[in-house]
Formats: structure tokens, sequence, C-alpha cells
């Protein structure tokens, strides 16, 4: 059987650590905290000898169908944006099908991600299960996010709707919790469920609507006061399992400045079957600092395919992409429904597979040729004696700064129909530690700036055909409040001075994390930058500046 340098499904079945939720509540502090060495060194071993990394992932023939879909896919994800005279529209791409792409670069979570203006003390998801410095932060990570189920994957709160939670007949919280002892509430098809105490605060709970003393609510949400809960633990209602996540219960607590800080009891019910696995991925990516993100495959193949219909095509179209990144632009030149020739380059080294003596952004690109019939693209006559074409590419593992200095790519100069890329956003994501990685070559912002950016541009610009575009994916970074490294406005500097024409930006909208709401009116005081509104909802988003080169 040949090696495949692809991911497929978790086996996480497998694994020693794999329990119930309910069995977690079961543990004493001490067996949680074995647990969450024992599931730490599991993830990191299958990470290191298998390749894979701790996400759910697709069957080889999943992958497929999805590569398939990615081919047949319209793209109709574009809204116009007329309320911003820069703007040239706003892209709402959240397909779920791109994500394959991920399963043939294991090392992408391996990214470690800074904060600051410096590249120091930067971690990656990898890092907190392979760092002995890290194991302290995991464990409570997994106590906040899994135990105590801060977001919300196992546990569901007691409210008043009655859609929500069917076996609720209000009654108050108080009488729930002797009814649950009693038999009288999880019976039939709910048999197999019981319920687990959270505290939380009260200026916390009070957003969800106002207080209703009565029937012991803010909103719909029923709460139990400290009192209550400790005479139901004296009386004998509640177990040592279901107050496992609440230690001691106090009324309140007195901080430091004087402040006094109260306290409610929320009622969650769960499932005792519900498994960890996959839930705990969730708390693996949104827990454990910030995991990379790749480029929506289709976003680039409508970037391909509607930046070139000016263009009267008797051949290939040549796409350079000066940072290939996690594969998601190859992708969608490979899934682009004009023929198209993808040129890219990366310095990763963890994206070169040495056993084939090719990369892994050509492993792939073979792999969707191979295995997706193509019966979607454009009629090209004259064109291919076969039927079946997938489209070609070329890669380079040269740092986009230096590649015009090799001699292969210098064929290319004058030849390219479109460039369109995502560059390293300098020191914030630091996809290896290789030296040649821009931020280690170049470690102070103005440097990288003239030294990186500038020279990447300028070969993008000079390499272009008269009449065509040049689409750049970058954003500012934060380095304290209000304060940010201006990416943004050098990359329309430099482009400019080259002579390239500024048309405006593409918003891209970016999918909101779990428990995360983005407010205007909040995020603008705390400096949060690139805002769009779609309907009712707020998002934050990338911008795409477009430019032409005439």
């Amino acid at each position: 059987m040949s090696t495949k340098y692809f991911y497929e499904q978790s086996k996480f079945s497998e694994f020693k650590s794999k329990k119930t939720y309910h069995e977690l509540l079961d543990m004493t502090d001490g067996e949680f905290e074995d647990w969450a060495r024992l599931i730490r060194k599991e993830i990191v071993d299958a990470w290191d000898i298998d390749g894979q990394p701790p996400v759910k992932g697709k069957t080889e023939e999943q992958i497929i169908s999805h590569f398939g879909k990615l081919k047949k896919d319209e793209c109709n994800f574009f809204i116009k944006d007329d309320e911003d005279k820069e703007s040239l529209g706003i892209i709402k791409n959240f397909n779920k099908s791109q994500s394959v792409v991920n399963q043939f670069f294991p090392t992408m979570l391996k990214t470690r991600i800074s904060i600051g203006e410096s590249a120091d003390g930067g971690t990656s998801i990898y890092d907190y299960f392979a760092e002995d410095s890290l194991e302290g932060g995991f464990i409570k990570t997994m106590a906040r996010a899994v135990k105590r189920d801060s977001m919300y994957a196992w546990c569901r709160s007691l409210t008043t709707v009655k859609d929500e939670n069917p076996f609720w007949n209000g009654q108050t919280p108080y009488k729930f919790v002797k009814e649950v002892y009693d038999g009288k509430i999880f019976k039939g098809k709910w048999e197999n469920y019981d319920i687990v105490l959270h505290r939380t605060t009260e200026a916390s709970i009070r957003k969800y609507g106002p207080l209703n003393e009565t029937k012991q609510t803010y909103g719909t949400i029923l709460f139990l006061t400290g009192k209550q809960v400790r005479r139901l633990v004296k009386e004998g209602f509640l177990n040592k399992r279901q107050i496992s996540n609440i230690g001691d219960i106090p009324n309140s607590k007195t901080l430091k400045n004087g402040k006094v800080v109260n306290y409610v009891y929320n009622v969650r019910w769960y499932e005792k079957s519900d498994g960890i696995f996959p839930k705990i991925i969730q708390a693996f990516r949104l827990g454990l600092g910030q995991p990379a993100v790749n480029f929506p495959a289709l976003t680039a193949k409508w970037i391909y395919e509607n930046y070139t219909n000016h263009i009267e095509q008797e051949e290939p179209l040549h796409i350079y992409d000066s940072s290939s990144g996690w594969g998601g632009r190859i992708a969608g030149a490979m899934s682009s429904r004009k023929k198209v020739h993808y040129v890219g380059t990366d310095p990763n080294p963890d994206n070169f597979i040495d056993d084939l003596g090719i990369s892994r952004y050509e492993y792939m690109a073979k792999f969707y040729n191979d295995k997706v019939v193509d019966t979607h693209s454009e009629a090209m006559s004259n064109f291919f004696a076969v039927e079946k074409q997938g489209n070609t590419y070329e890669l380079f593992q040269d740092g986009s700064e230096l590649i015009k200095n090799n001699p292969e790519f210098q064929k290319y100069k004058g030849k390219l129909d479109i460039s369109f890329t995502s560059p390293p956003y300098f020191n914030r994501e630091q996809y290896s530690q290789d030296e040649n990685q821009s931020f280690k070559a170049y470690g102070e912002y103005d440097d990288w700036r003239d030294n990186f950016l500038r020279p990447t541009l300028t070969t993008i610009y000079e390499y272009l055909k008269n009449d065509r575009y040049i689409l750049w994916n970058i954003a500012d970074i934060k380095i304290g409040k209000s304060i940010y490294f201006p990416l943004e406005q050098d990359s329309i500097d430099i482009l400019q001075s080259l002579g390239g024409e500024y048309k405006g930006k593409l918003k891209m909208t970016m999918a909101a994390m779990i428990g995360a709401n983005v407010n205007k009116r909040e995020s603008i005081e705390t400096g949060m930058k690139n805002l769009v509104q779609v309907g009712s909802t707020w998002y934050k988003y990338e911008p795409i500046f477009v430019f032409h080169k005439k």
C-alpha cells in the first residue's frame, strides 16, 4: 500500500483518554489532571508519529467528494457594498468543503502566533501539547473549557423556553433540582440525562434580560442562589458530581479594590453518554491560543475567475502566488473552471515531502487532478486533445523577495495574468522556525518592509502583463491599544510608487468564533479595525486590496 501524505479521520476512538462528559464530572481534581496529561500525550504522539493533528478529518473518499464540490461551486457569495466608496464589495464565504485542503498540511496548527511588536513568545496549538512549560496552562484550559464547559459543547442551561428543554414544566429551579433527584424529570426518552451546576456572576447573567424574583430568572435563564444550593446539598438533593464544577458555594466575593461580586448558580443539563470526542476539538482550537487559518479555496477561485474576465483566453491564464501558505489558493486554481497555470513559491521546509522530492502543494494538486473528474471547465476549442485535463502548476521554494534571482522563475517575466496572495503579516504568524522565514530574516518592521515587502511587490509588478490585476490580502497587526504596524498603507504606497492604480478593496468576512460577539461600539473602543455589517450582523473582515497595472 502506497504511503499517503495527508491525514484522514482521527483515531480518537482508540485513545485511552476516551471518556464521556459524565465520567469527567465524576473525577476528583487529581484524577482530572491525570486525564488531561494522558490526552495531551496521546494527541502529541499521534501528531508526531502518524502526522495526525487534533482535528476530526475526512476519509480519502470524503476528501475527493469535497474537492469535487469545489469544482462545481458557482461561488455565489459576493455582496455589493454601496455604503463605502473604497469598497469593491463583500465576500462572505463560509463553505465547509474547502477545509479538506488542511489535511494535506499537517503542520498547520504548529504555526506560532505572536502578540505585540516582537516575535518572541509566540505559541502554537501544538506547543500546548508538546512543551513541558505549558502543561499547567493546558490542564487549566481543559478544566475551564471541557469540565466546566465554558463553550457549551456538552451542556445546555435550564431556561423558560419550552423548546429548549421540554422536560421543564414551569417549576422554580429549586423545585426542579428536587424533582430531578426524585426521578420525576429525566424519564422516558430523557432517562439518560443529568444536571450539573455552574457558578456565574450576577453581572454576567443580567445580559440575558431583567430579573424576575418570583420565577428566579434573568430573562429566560433560571438560576439558584448560593443559599439555595447549600440547602440542596445539605438535604442530599445534589450529589458531588452535580456540584463538582463549583467548589465552595459562596453568595459573593469582595475584591481587593472593595468591589463586591455577587454570584448565582445556573442549572445545566447534559446527556450522560455524550463523549468528549470530537467536541473537545473546539476546545483545542479556541482555548489553546489562536489557530492558523487557511485561505478559502473558493474565494481564490472566485478572484481568479472574476479578475481575468477581460482577458481573451487562448492559453492557460498564468496565476502567481508569492506566498503559497497552506494550499488554499492552489486548491482554488485547481478547481477553477477556467484553464489556468498556477505559479507559487513558499520557503517553508515543512511543506516539502523529502521522500517524493516534491512539495505538498504539488502533491495535493496532482491528487486533485487525478481524483476529480473535470466536467465543469469552460470549453476551450482546439486547446487540449483529451477531454479530461486538470489545471497545471509549478512550485518554487524561494522567498518571494529573492525569487527573481532564480533562473527557472525568470521565464515568467511579463507573462503573469494575475497575482493574488496573502503574504506573511510580518511576525504575527510564524509558519516555521526556519531561518529563511521572513520574520527571522528581517526582525524589525522597517527592515521587513524595505527588504521583504517592497522587493516582493516589485517582482509581482514587474512580472505582470499590462492590463492585469494584483490582489493583495494583508491587514495591519495590532501591537498595542489602537496601535498597529501599518501593513495595509505601506502595501498601497509601495504598489502606487511602482505605477499600480489602486482600485479599492474587497472585504472578506471572517467567521465569528464561538462565544464571540462583534459589537461595533465596543470594537471601536478597543481599537478593533475592519468591521462590516451584513444584514443585522457585524463581522470582522480582512481587506483584499486591488491594483491595476495599465
